[in-house]
């Protein structure tokens, strides 16, 4: 596997050393820097592929939901109906 090195300033460090420690405590992860950079730049990888699996995605969630949603509408109107009485 081909392995790269990079040279940071300190500052960049420091400020690199925030932004995980920020990401760590939103997903609970322990990454260390140099664990933080590989996992984003494999992200940048296949982020084009993910974009393209994410709309279609989206639209059938959009379509379950609505079916969803007039699934219980027709239930909640259907039960309201029949608690009038009758037919």
């Amino acid at each position: 596997m081909p392995k790269f090195t990079i040279d940071l300033t300190d500052k960049a460090v420091a400020a690199l050393q925030a932004l995980v420690a920020e990401y760590n405590g939103n997903t609970g992860a322990q990454l260390t820097v140099q664990d933080w950079l590989s996992l984003h730049v494999k992200e940048l990888a296949v982020s084009r592929q993910l974009a393209a699996v994410i709309e279609p995605l989206r639209q059938q969630t959009e379509r379950d939901a609505a079916a969803a949603l007039s699934a219980a509408i027709g239930a909640a109107r259907d039960e309201l109906i029949a608690g009038l009485g009758g037919n």
